[in-house]
């Protein structure tokens, strides 16, 4: 039935709830600039005042997420004789706020406000931790939050694991279960295969790419990356900060990157990722704008699109045979000497790394994971926060095979832990594993990707993600719609065999 056949109180009721769900969006979108201009542009003395402004934000937005009028019109519409006659596009919204609602309504408003101004503080001193390379700087500010994030998970579920349910906050349906099932079978087949190719023949000097490049070219190479990748810069913008994130929505989305001026790569996979998030929310839920369906459909998934645009993308062979020759006229001929060869196993060089942000492919997937046993064991008492950097250190050493040298580019290397993040970290191979299996549908689709891919047509792959995913929005709760789109449940295999391909050719394992 036709949306305007419905029952007309119906309609209203419908009308509101979607009326009260964009004014909490809006605010949403208020919270975000405040977040941006805080790393991006606020004057470092202003800090204080931005935390009681975030903190008030935060509050305001908490409560028109759980607008009492919201939970009346939601059992009103949920019992209504005409509900039925609700297309799936308007059920799937009202159960997307009936959702979103049924869980924020247990905690309090004040609780919200109070956990946001001490994010804020908490960042600060990890900032200058990390600056400093001084886990103790950052500690006692960790410590309470680990404290926050164990009473939001309360609220939330006081019957149930606290880190179980962080997961299930950014990850609809995740549980720890569900995590080691995914996450295991990679772990066994990463450590091998990774060993396989650093006892390859195949060697690469890594200083080729480790030439001195100015800053101002590495910026027209990176806003040359961001139009090929279409990501609207007339609806978006790209800064600096110390970790790159990306942030706002539909027709102002803000991405950042970091600037070395001896690892040019370093920027570049950065903005290929940071593009992706950013290409996500410019192209999400066509038509649906400031509906719940009209948002992405998951952080797993959003991470999973980022991760696509960075490694099948930018990591490709076949997208660098055609850009090759444009990356060495905008580097003013800096890398005129490098090969495709070479540059193809630079940006694909496996080796025991410190930092998650600068793992390759293979090696990235044991920081996650090193990561999500961390912080289970943080939220469920099993270790303390102080003894962070030992622990820490000794399962670098185990998993990665990385001897730490520092707090900076160990414990402290991500801001995750200094705001509400806890639990996130297993999207981010989630979302490889999401990237994997849609990735492998796209090339069954199309038999001529990699011709078109090598001649510089991306276009091809972009135009499909945005069919199949981007546009889709919030339809589809991430395992259903890479379900929906690929005809299978999802799995690790597809990214196992796709690192078992992709390196086996590339370190010529066979």
């Amino acid at each position: 039935m036709s949306y305007y056949a419905l029952n007309y109180s119906m309609r209203k009721k419908y009308e509101e709830l979607l009326k009260l769900y964009k004014e909490s969006l809006i605010v949403e979108e208020i919270a975000m600039l405040l977040y941006w201009d805080k790393d991006v542009t606020m004057p470092s003395g202003g800090l204080k005042q931005r935390a009681e402004q975030m903190a008030f934000i935060a509050e305001l937005e908490h409560k028109k997420k759980i607008n009492p009028r919201k939970g009346e019109l939601l059992q009103q519409i949920l019992e209504h004789p005409d509900y039925e006659n609700l297309s799936d596009l308007e059920k799937r919204n009202v159960f997307l706020i009936q959702r979103e609602y049924n869980k924020l309504v247990k905690v309090p408003p004040d609780f919200v406000g109070e956990f946001q101004k001490y994010c804020v503080l908490a960042t600060e001193a990890w900032e200058k931790a990390k600056e400093k390379s001084d886990f103790t700087i950052f500690l006692p500010k960790l410590e309470k939050m680990i404290e926050y994030n164990k009473k939001y998970a309360q609220f939330l579920n006081p019957d149930a694991d606290p880190y179980e349910v962080l997961l299930d906050y950014f990850e609809s349906g995740m549980t720890i279960e569900k995590c080691d099932q995914i996450f295991n079978p990679l772990k066994k087949a990463s450590i091998p295969l990774i060993e396989k190719c650093l006892s390859s023949t195949t060697k690469l000097d890594m200083s080729i790419l480790n030439r001195s490049c100015p800053l101002d070219i590495q910026k027209k190479v990176n806003f040359d990356v961001l139009e090929l990748i279409e990501f609207d810069l007339e609806r978006g913008r790209l800064d600096e900060y110390v970790h790159p994130f990306t942030t706002g929505n539909y027709d102002d989305v803000r991405i950042t990157t970091q600037y070395f001026e001896k690892d040019i790569l370093s920027a570049l996979l950065s903005i290929m990722h940071e593009g992706g998030h950013g290409s996500y929310e410019q192209n999400v839920g066509k038509n649906s704008h400031y509906q719940p369906v009209g948002m992405y459909c998951s952080e797993g998934m959003h991470e999973g699109i980022a991760r696509f645009y960075e490694n099948f993308i930018g990591r490709s062979p076949e997208f660098w045979k055609s850009y090759l020759k444009r990356f060495k006229e905008l580097t003013e001929n800096i890398f005129a000497d490098v090969s495709l060869d070479n540059l193809v196993l630079a940006v694909n060089n496996v080796e025991h790394s410190a930092v998650r942000t600068e793992a390759d492919e293979l090696t990235y997937n044991l920081h996650i994971i090193l990561r999500y046993e961390l912080e289970r064991d943080l939220l469920n008492g099993k270790i303390e926060a102080k003894n962070l950097p030992q622990i820490w250190n000794r399962k670098t050493k185990e998993l990665i095979g990385y001897e730490v040298k520092n707090d900076a580019e160990g414990v402290l290397q991500d801001i995750h832990w200094s705001c509400e993040l806890m639990g996130y970290f297993p999207n981010y191979t989630l979302g490889n594993i999401f990237g994997a299996q849609l990735y492998a549908k796209f090339k069954k689709d199309t038999p001529n990707w990699q011709k078109e891919l090598e001649r510089g047509n991306l276009n091809i792959i972009i135009d499909w993600l945005k069919e199949n995913v981007l546009e889709k929005g919030n339809l589809f709760d991430p395992f259903e719609l890479v379900k929906e789109v690929t005809e299978e449940e999802v799995s690790s295999k597809y990214l196992i065999d796709y690192h078992k391909e992709k390196f086996s050719k590339i370190y010529d394992l066979n």
